[in-house]
């Protein structure tokens, strides 16, 4: 019904996407990561701001402000090493997205005769016989 070719692509498509799925725990885990210490980080500028608004604190405004610098850059840093992390990630789900836009221009463009649903319905099986679905 569907030409071999446009199917291989599709379960090529589906199964770069399963890989991605399933590396997600590594992201996961990543982003659980620096959740932790973007926490740890807030519980430093409480402890600061506490320090600070004691009548005797041994902080100086100077420390102070070099801390809350000290703290900012560690915020930078975590927000960097996120997105780093998911830069990737992004790309690759933008490029399987345009691929299958593209594939499916070209089934329709060879196939205009074929109703939409069926089409889905023929990779769908196709997907399931190669444990894809």
């Amino acid at each position: 019904m569907i030409d071999e070719n446009f199917v291989q692509a599709a379960i090529k498509i589906r199964r770069q996407y399963l890989k991605l799925v399933n590396n997600m725990d590594m992201y996961k885990n990543k982003a659980k990561k620096m959740a932790s210490n973007l926490d740890s980080i807030v519980d430093r500028l409480h402890n600061l701001q506490v320090e600070l608004g004691k009548d005797k604190s041994d902080i100086t405004s100077d420390s102070a402000i070099g801390e809350v610098s000290k703290i900012l850059k560690e915020v930078d840093f975590e927000g960097k090493s996120l997105e780093e992390a998911v830069n990737p990630l992004n790309k690759e789900i933008e490029k399987l997205a345009l691929e299958e836009e593209e594939l499916w221009r070209l089934i329709k463009e060879k196939h205009y005769n074929v109703s939409d649903e069926d089409i889905i319905e023929y990779v769908r099986k196709r997907l399931i016989e190669a444990n894809l679905s």
